[in-house]
């Protein structure tokens, strides 16, 4: 086997590989003679198969794959040896010819490969300096809004005797206006979603109110497939759009009262009484404003040091390598997010330098337990109570099967592992601020995000 690298521009390089008829003319001769033991083909007994039938049958397969198991390695292992920090992927060369493997004509295979190489990294933005972090300041107004919320998450659906209000779910008949069609239906619907001008006809309404209705006007931005799903099912074809609607009944939503066993639910068993329910909401929403300030802190450490720092990359073969492992996207799309591209990839590789410098190692089990947090935060949602008797074992070992889910696992995990080290090496100037402030800071942040 012979292997060269040739440089040919800046970061780029190609990777030549011939796969030598001596290495791997014996492997393939044993493959063909296992397929033969195992091939059982009309007119002879099984083993008995003619080798020169097997390598006619088989041969061109098993020789394909034989040798490009051998490139693959024999790229991965000069790679590897030689320490080269290469971006993406290897390419095949344009001018590399596809090869026609012919198992009756053992010979030389010749390939080529383009490598994009990393720049050399300096991390700036380090030394001399500083960055804010936040201290949220909030009151009862803010443990009033979370006990409501967990009240009504946790309240009932009860039939009311009362005028409409914005947030009832309404029942109601609707007929059709059309001259030609007789047809009748039920819906539900919340006034709160309706266009204004129904809306406000609605509101303060009781049972046999009746109104005309454009059916496809009725919500707002109702498509028509929608309309057709839930407020048409039934209707025949050609039924218009002009409907009677006849209000029948609603339910209002009866936020949980607030007693032992609302406590002990979604909070814990130690928790019985709402004083207890609000120091726990207390501490919880403490930890909770300083994990996002905190997150914002990071997300401008971030953004500053990609700003701080930047890195010459071989565009063109970076272009061509995310056209070539991604077939949705065209050159005009790659050369209007490439900008954005080359800041996450030095985002990458500023986070790969200091991962090394500081000796951050993400294990699996950092991972798994990563993994399944998130999914008790996801199941408990909708409040703070206890989940019974799941099987967080199981669930994790379910979860730690999906690569591409532990890769971008252990990608966030080292991003917060690095940023939690810069935190502790830069010099950090604490602010104070109220939820005004705060709330305007978490809009802001999350319309960055958004746009990046």
């Amino acid at each position: 086997m012979k292997t060269e690298l040739i440089q040919t521009g800046h970061l780029t390089s190609q990777l030549n590989v011939v796969i030598e008829t001596d290495d791997y003319k014996t492997e393939f001769e044993k493959e063909l003679r296992k397929q033969q033991n195992k091939a059982h083909l009309k007119g002879f007994r099984k083993g008995k198969t003619p080798l020169s039938a097997v390598r006619k049958m088989f041969g061109k397969s098993i020789l394909g794959e034989l040798i490009n198991d051998k490139m693959q390695k024999a790229i991965g292992d000069y790679i590897v040896e030689h320490e080269l920090d290469i971006l993406g992927n290897p390419l095949p060369a344009p001018d590399q010819q596809l090869i026609d493997f012919d198992p009756k004509n053992l010979v030389d295979y010749p390939f080529k490969f383009d490598l994009g190489l990393a720049p050399e990294i300096t991390v700036n933005g380090l030394e001399g300096v500083s960055y804010d972090t936040y201290e949220v300041g909030f009151g009862d107004t803010e443990i009033d809004e979370e006990l409501d919320n967990l009240r009504k998450r946790n309240g009932t659906q009860e039939e009311i005797d009362a005028p409409v209000e914005v947030m009832d779910i309404v029942s109601a008949s609707i007929t059709s206006l059309a001259d030609d069609a007789e047809w009748t239906g039920d819906i539900t619907f919340m006034p709160d979603r309706l266009n204004s001008h129904y809306r406000d006809e609605i509101i303060g309404r009781t049972a046999g109110f009746e109104m005309d209705v454009d059916i496809y006007e009725f919500e707002k931005n109702a498509s028509e497939d929608y309309v057709s799903k839930y407020f048409l099912k039934d209707a025949p074809e050609g039924i218009g759009r002009q409907f009677k609607v006849q209000l029948k009944g609603a339910k209002r939503l009866v936020p949980a009262e607030m007693n032992e066993e609302f406590f002990t639910k979604l909070f814990s068993e130690d928790i019985k009484s709402e004083a207890d329910a609000r120091e726990f909401l207390r501490t919880e929403l403490q930890k909770y404003y300083a994990s996002q300030a905190t997150a914002i802190t990071k997300r401008r450490i971030l953004e500053s040091l990609i700003d701080s720092n930047y890195y010459d990359f071989p565009d063109t073969f970076l272009k061509r390598w995310l056209i070539a492992t991604n077939d949705k996207l065209s050159e005009d799309q790659v050369d209007e997010e490439y900008s954005d591209f080359t800041k996450n990839l030095t985002w990458t590789l500023i986070k790969q330098k200091l991962a090394k410098e500081y000796e951050i190692n993400i294990t699996p089990e950092a991972i798994r337990a990563s993994l399944v947090e998130k999914f008790k935060a996801q199941f408990a949602q909708y409040g703070y109570g206890q989940m019974g008797d799941l099987d967080f074992d199981g669930i994790g070992d379910r979860m730690m099967q999906n690569q591409e889910s532990v890769q971008k696992e252990y990608e966030e995990l080292l991003s917060q592992e690095v940023l939690d080290q810069i935190m502790e090496r830069v010099t950090l100037a604490e602010r104070k601020i109220n939820m005004e402030e705060y709330q305007q800071m978490i809009d802001d942040f999350q319309k960055n995000n958004a746009e990046s």
